[in-house]
């Protein structure tokens, strides 16, 4: 029995998560596709067996009867897709970032205050099994009081994003970094628990791609007397998200790629105690290791994006609020609409620098 249908609006790179997890979705079935290039749109509902596909939304409301529309193109099309949606009565799900701009956030805000639909953002990090697991251990008491994060996105240097002249988040305020800063910033909100204000953010360029004006960031966050710190480089050896929880009574560290987490409590120096830490660690991470192993061999894997879409199609189903809603998506692009406009600032005196 299916319980809600679902329509695909941009079927580029990111749609095909989006397929593979609302296919996992017990009641739910794809029933339309939509992309600007309807070659493209067709091809998806081949590849997915999707019985209809159109090149714009406007058809594909009028002519398929679909309870969520899931937006999966470039931000700066998300508003006016999300609105048009909502006022016709359907559910959306927007990737992240939800909007490029505070201005089009608010517009999908208002728009859901006003219809009343479901409508959430993609904030996939926050449901990965580490986040989760961390989550368990504030939650317990266990970290004590947090007073400091650390974030580091670590991206290769042929990233398909920043190696792609002609990708759209090389037009935007912030190039490559206003797609990808969304992440590390509702990580940050999520841990330091409020309202985060942007203390310094600092840019610079290695890489010989001409296209970015810069690929290396630094940025430094408060929450009351909580810090935070973020670290972006798209000239890594290797990708890499890692998260470290600094709490009065121990430490949490996070390798997201890795599906690893450590917990280090509080501990007295002494020799042993050292030797006993290093132990520690090591079994924690044979440990996540082995669980990984089994739930991939079991085919019980599941990833942060299968279970924000998950938890989204039930919110639908039993008439609950969204994992992640609009007014929290709201929140995260006010410090990323901030964030990218310090760093387009930044371009342009280091620009300013480079040919004086």
């Amino acid at each position: 029995m299916h319980e809600i249908d679902i329509a695909i609006v941009g079927c580029g790179y990111v749609a095909n998560d989006h397929f593979k997890a609302w296919q996992k979705v017990k009641g739910a079935r794809i029933v339309a596709v939509s992309d600007l290039n309807e070659n493209v749109a067709k091809k998806a509902a081949e590849n997915w067996k999707v019985p209809k596909y159109f090149s714009n939304l406007t058809d594909l409301l009028a002519k398929s009867d679909v309870d969520v529309v899931d937006i999966c193109t470039p931000p700066q099309f998300h508003a006016d897709l999300a609105v048009e949606a909502m006022k016709a009565g359907v559910n959306v799900l927007i990737e992240k970032p939800m909007t490029m701009t505070v201005k089009e956030a608010e517009k999908i805000v208002e728009c859901q205050k006003a219809t009343g639909v479901k409508a959430g953002v993609i904030h996939n990090w926050l449901f990965d099994s580490p986040v989760l697991q961390a989550d368990s251990i504030i939650k317990k008491g266990n970290l004590g009081e947090i007073l400091h994060v650390e974030i580091e996105t670590l991206n290769v240097k042929h990233d398909f994003m920043a190696a792609n002249e002609h990708h759209w988040c090389h037009k935007m305020p912030g190039g490559r970094f206003s797609e990808m800063l969304a992440h590390p910033i509702y990580l940050l909100r999520h841990f330091l628990n409020g309202e985060i204000e942007v203390s310094d953010v600092q840019v610079s360029k290695v890489g010989n791609y001409q296209w970015m004006k810069s690929d290396e960031l630094c940025a430094i966050f408060r929450v009351g007397k909580k810090l935070g710190r973020l670290y972006c480089s798209f000239n890594s050896s290797r990708d890499a998200v890692n998260i470290n929880l600094y709490g009065t009574e121990g430490i949490i560290k996070m390798d997201l790629i890795n599906t690893i987490l450590m917990f280090l409590p509080k501990r007295r120096d002494s020799r042993f105690n050292k030797g006993f830490d290093s132990l520690r660690q090591a079994w924690q991470i044979v440990k996540c290791i082995a669980k990984n192993a089994a739930k991939i061999l079991s085919r019980r894997w599941i990833s942060g994006h299968d279970l924000c879409i998950k938890l989204f199609a039930e919110s639908i189903i039993s008439n609950y609020d969204p994992p992640v809603s609009v007014a929290e998506g709201l929140a995260v692009v006010k410090t990323l609409e901030e964030m990218c406009n310090k760093i387009a600032d930044l371009e342009k005196i280091e620009r300013r620098t480079l040919f004086s």
